[in-house]
């Protein structure tokens, strides 16, 4: 049988932009597509604290906790674990490769690195980095 070059639509994962930019020609809220999406996804899960979403207690990476820790290599194995189990938990969408805590002591935070991959047809490797840190 011969292909016809009929191809079914390729999976893609979309959210909102949560900065809420306008886009310029919909005048519409941005939206983020595929890796931008699950980095947005995955940084919203950690930055969550447990209890803070009505109706999911145990939703999120309640990383805050960890802030005012002494901070040695307990405390980023508790933490390294923290993420893993939240990232297993709350998105489906990857499989972790590699994380990383290091601690920022002059701004009493913690900085994570983070790298995944996406489980699609394309089976993209990619990471994110972020900083958690006090709110006020």
């Amino acid at each position: 049988m011969a292909d016809l070059g009929i191809r079914a639509r390729e999976r893609t994962y979309s959210d909102l932009d949560f900065a809420f930019k306008r886009n310029p020609v919909t005048d519409a809220v941005s939206i983020k597509r595929d890796t931008e999406a699950v980095k947005q996804s995955i940084v919203n899960i950690l930055s969550t604290n447990r209890g803070e979403r009505p109706f999911l207690p145990d939703f999120g990476g309640n990383l805050r906790s960890y802030l005012f820790e002494n901070f040695d290599g307990i405390t980023a194995s508790l933490v390294e674990e923290q993420i893993r189990v939240a990232i297993a938990n709350y998105e489906p969408r990857v499989r972790i490769l590699d994380v990383q805590v290091t601690a920022v002591p002059d701004r009493n935070a913690m900085r994570i690195f983070m790298e995944f991959e996406i489980l699609s047809p394309q089976a993209e490797v990619t990471s994110v980095e972020f900083v958690v840190e006090r709110l006020r």
